[in-house]
């Protein structure tokens, strides 16, 4: 039934599907019509179309008078959808899973890779020595015979299901190609934190014994000679001729070995796979850990290949609600491979890994990727290749909009993006200047295999503060911290989490994931927030002391070890500190040693000593001295209070870190 363009669902039909359906009349509008007036909504006014009208909302928390979760569950996840529904025993309890996940990751590269094989997947930066601007395009097949020649080495090693491999590097194409090579084999990829240094590398590759480890030339200079019990040998993807003599010795590049035909012949084929199922191990994925080493959190073949639906039901809901047919909101699930999207976070983040990976191979379509983080470059290359989806963090979209670089007739399609707090109008400045642009963001972590709620369009607009609603196959709920009694809407508590999604465990740590995961397989997240009566998710704050800059997580523990490294500092506290584009930066306060002055260990000397030993987002943009932290009766540091000093501090100084980002030597 049509009413003046806009297509009104029936609850009748809602009613045929067992729902109960409020009498309020819904008005859904189509995209087209949606669009102009898309950057005028708020979270206190009910959004239509330019010319239309709606009821008032009965429920505050429903300002648009939108379909809820629940009916949009209903007549998206029908028997013969693609997201249609299934209850699958996991550890012993009933969960809701995706009918149709796939099976596991080497069927899944197998065939897309054969289905995709002449499109554009990847276009890369090609690794030293080779000059700066060198890039390289890749094909599907052209990768998929490379990850095959991978696989095939390693099979003719002994390595087959459930082995563990490590991959690490700067996102490259060899990075691509080594994980899928893991994972053509049924094979478990370790994905190293390339940005971590010294003790918490080796911890991470001690506590997952890989067999192999395969990285680029930089962690290939970095632990290539390094003799850790229980760690197979190093593989390099690149050329390692530049790098020095020992670690040469110690280090074999893929290049120089030779796949035999009938392995990568039985390794394109299948063979080698019959212990390899839905719930056998796929990735390894770690914590940033916050108030220690990280952790290593393993995903199954299932858990993981969640994302494979899950990234695009929210779409179909969207469409769903805007007012299409069940029929066209469908159509989200079918694979897009005109699109490009630029990467800007590392792969080995679990979003990286899932989100964009997986989904490119999905979608059949083509990842463009950045040496480093660079505004200008990635303006260059986005006009270069129409790059139409950006996203990661909040500070990648609000760094485009604000680049004076971006021709004004460019057009981004779409933007998704977490990990961070977003700015409360980044999303209206995002749809103000590309108004056909439907901005997207969401909550999940390492835990949950990726996002585990979301929402986009008007929904965002009209809650720039929220995260969302729950998947069908995703749960939330909000507790008392000590009782763990659920809390009525709108209430802040603890956030659990429960799903297809949730880990399996911490590697090598039964004690964490019996804290983490309880006997419901609900997931403690350690984060506080609240659900609204809609369903949507706040994230009200973090219980962990953990940084977040440009989407990274930063423990504060990580920088405190290497301050209290210097034999100057007594004490170190890290918080953070607010920044319009990176969302937080890291903020230091010290005391110093017995016999210290102020004129020997200066702010800036005290951040330059610690830089060589942080990764580059971890490093001090503001240090300040004190005569002492300040302490509570049990002698612990008072966060709240060491942020309190720093923030007015940073706020005096104009928010200017030590050093501009810029500088060439600050980013070495």
């Amino acid at each position: 039934m049509i009413r003046n363009g806009a297509r009104v669902l029936r609850t009748t039909r809602l009613r045929q599907l067992g729902l109960a359906v409020a009498a309020r009349p819904r008005l859904v509008c189509s995209p087209r019509q949606l669009q102009p007036a898309l950057h005028t909504y708020s979270s206190t006014a009910a959004a239509v179309a330019p010319t239309q009208t709606t009821a008032k909302a009965a429920d505050p928390s429903n300002p648009l008078n939108l379909l809820t979760p629940e009916e949009c569950e209903a007549l998206l996840t029908a028997p013969g959808s693609p997201y249609e529904l299934e209850m699958r025993e996991v550890a012993g309890r009933k969960l809701k899973a995706w009918k149709h996940t796939p099976r596991d990751f080497a069927t899944f590269i197998r065939s897309n890779m054969e289905r995709w094989a002449d499109r554009e997947l990847l276009n890369t930066p090609i690794a030293a020595p080779e000059p700066f601007e060198a890039r390289e395009s890749v094909t599907f097949g052209e990768a998929y015979e490379r990850a095959a020649t991978i696989a095939a080495l390693l099979r003719e090693r002994g390595i087959g299901v459930g082995d563990r491999v490590a991959v690490g590097g700067v996102n490259s194409t060899g990075w691509v190609v080594s994980c899928l090579g893991v994972q053509l084999l049924g094979a478990v990829p370790v994905l190293l934190n390339n940005g971590l240094v010294g003790e918490s590398q080796v911890h991470c590759l001690k506590l997952t014994s890989p067999k192999f480890v395969l990285v680029d030339d930089k962690l290939a200079a970095q632990i290539g000679t390094e003799k850790i019990e229980g760690v197979g040998p190093v593989w390099c993807w690149g050329p390692t001729g530049h790098l020095s003599a020992e670690v040469q010795e110690a280090v074999t590049e893929i290049s120089s070995m030779q796949a035999r035909p009938q392995l990568v012949a039985s390794v394109k084929a299948g063979e080698g796979l019959e212990n390899l199922g839905p719930d056998s191990d796929s990735i390894v994925f770690f914590t940033s850990g916050t108030t220690s080493l990280p952790k290593g959190v393993l995903v199954t073949q299932h858990q993981a290949l969640h994302i494979i639906h899950s990234s695009t039901y929210q779409n179909a809901r969207t469409t769903l609600r805007l007012g299409a047919p069940v029929s066209e909101a469908l159509k989200a699930y079918d694979p897009k491979p005109d699109g490009v999207a630029m990467l800007s976070i590392p792969l080995f983040h679990v979003q990286g890994t899932l989100t964009w990976l997986m989904v490119a191979l999905h979608n059949g379509s083509k990842l463009v990727f950045l040496r480093h983080w660079s505004v200008p470059t990635a303006v260059k290359l986005m006009v270069e290749h129409r790059v139409g989806r950006i996203g990661g963090v909040p500070a990648i979209p609000a760094a485009i909009l604000a680049s004076p670089d971006l021709p004004a007739d460019f057009e981004l399609a779409s933007t998704t993006y977490g990990g961070a707090t977003p700015p409360s109008d980044l999303a209206q400045r995002l749809v103000k200047r590309w108004p056909k642009m439907l901005p997207g963001t969401g909550w999940g972590m390492t835990e949950t295999s990726a996002f585990h709620t979301g929402f986009n369009g008007q929904e965002y607009l009209a809650k720039p503060h929220g995260a969302g609603q729950a998947l069908p196959v995703t749960e939330i709920k909000v507790v008392d911290p000590q009782t763990r009694k659920e809390l009525p809407a709108g209430e802040v508590g603890l956030l659990l989490a429960r799903g297809q999604n949730v880990m399996k465990e911490y590697v090598n740590n039964p004690k964490a994931t019996a804290e983490t995961i309880d006997a419901d397989g609900w997931l403690d997240t350690g984060d506080l927030a609240f659900i609204d009566s809609f369903g949507d998710l706040h994230m009200s704050d973090r219980v962990k002391d953990i940084i977040i800059r440009g989407g990274e997580n930063i423990p504060s523990a990580e920088v405190e070890r290497v301050l209290l490294a210097d034999p100057r500092i007594a004490e170190a506290s890290a918080v953070s500190v607010p920044c319009d584009i990176m969302g937080e930066r890291v903020g230091v306060a010290v005391s110093l040693a017995p016999g210290v002055s102020r004129e020997d260990a200066t702010p800036l000397s005290i951040a330059q000593a610690a830089w060589p030993k942080l990764r580059y987002c971890a490093r001090p943009d503001i240090v300040m001295v004190l005569d002492q932290l300040p302490w509570n009766p049990s002698q612990k540091v008072l966060k709240g209070e060491v942020k309190k000093i720093l923030g007015a501090e940073w706020e005096r100084v104009g928010r200017k870190p030590l050093v501009d980002s810029r500088d060439a030597k600050a980013r070495q």
